[in-house]
């Protein structure tokens, strides 16, 4: 009785069906690195939402006045220890990792381990971890250090300025209060960073964009070139700026900038600053 030979793949039919799978692969695995990014954004956005919130509900404790950037000077030696915005709001979130993006390299934090690098390094802990039951507190957020001064409310610079409040403010729904970054500082020259130093802000690489919480204490994603142009309506200051000739941005103590003409000039087509654009 003759044998019946069933069909096998031939070994260039094999291959052809590996190719297939390679290039499917090369053509989705990027498709779900961005899925992943945008999902982490998101998950980044819902956390600022939270501190927004918790930022409004300390405002409405304290007569509508905002908490410093900075309390204290950190002086461990005699015993002082930093003491910021981010203390001040923890009794109102529900966890400290609240304050962690997921997309930020630098979130993860080991217990006891202090961040006074610029940049820092991975484990390191952000501005007011000391005061912190878990002796951590994530790199995330930062403050806007042109609406209130950077400078401690116990130093002479400090006095000069006193806590923002709610009536100070032209445009709350316009004007950043808490933006991203990679350093472990309490407060971001918004203006500054953008010119000079844009190593130290944060962009998710899906949409090369940044999550902000604005004084009225809403959430949203932004490009970071856009939260300064164009001029007359940008989100650092708390005032108006009208005069589009005027390329100073001025806030608090420890803020005055004149900035680039626009989005196009030299200082923002540096390396560094490429990678958010």
């Amino acid at each position: 009785m003759p044998r019946t030979r069933k069909p096998a793949f031939t070994l260039i039919e094999l291959l052809v069906v590996i190719a297939i799978i390679a290039i499917l692969a090369a053509i989705l695995f990027p498709v779900f690195a961005q899925a992943r990014e945008r999902a982490r954004l998101t998950s980044c956005l819902s956390n600022m939402r939270q501190i927004g919130t918790a930022l409004t509900m300390y405002t409405q404790d304290y007569d509508e006045t905002f908490p410093f950037i900075r309390f204290h000077n950190s002086d461990a030696a005699k015993g002082h220890f930093t003491y910021v915005w981010r203390n001040a709001i923890r009794p109102y979130l529900k966890s400290l990792d609240v304050l962690a993006c997921p997309s930020n390299p630098y979130s993860h934090t080991v217990p006891g381990r202090p961040g006074p690098n610029n940049p820092p390094k991975v484990g390191d802990n952000a501005e007011g971890w000391e005061v912190e039951p878990e002796q951590r507190m994530p790199i995330s957020y930062a403050m806007n250090s042109c609406a209130e001064t950077w400078y401690p409310a116990d130093t002479a610079q400090g006095k000069q300025s006193p806590p923002l409040t709610m009536a100070q403010l032209a445009r709350p729904a316009e004007t950043i209060c808490i933006a991203e970054n990679t350093w472990p500082t309490a407060d971001i020259h918004g203006e500054e960073w953008l010119q000079d130093e844009c190593a130290g802000i944060m962009v998710h690489q899906a949409g090369k964009q940044a999550n902000f919480v604005f004084y009225d204490g809403h959430a949203k994603s932004k490009k970071w070139l856009s939260t300064l142009y164009p001029i007359t309506q940008n989100n650092w200051e708390i005032h108006d700026h009208p005069d589009p000739t005027n390329l100073t941005i001025t806030g608090e103590v420890g803020c005055s900038r004149k900035m680039p003409p626009g989005p196009d000039a030299a200082p923002f087509r540096k390396a560094d600053c490429l990678a958010y654009q």
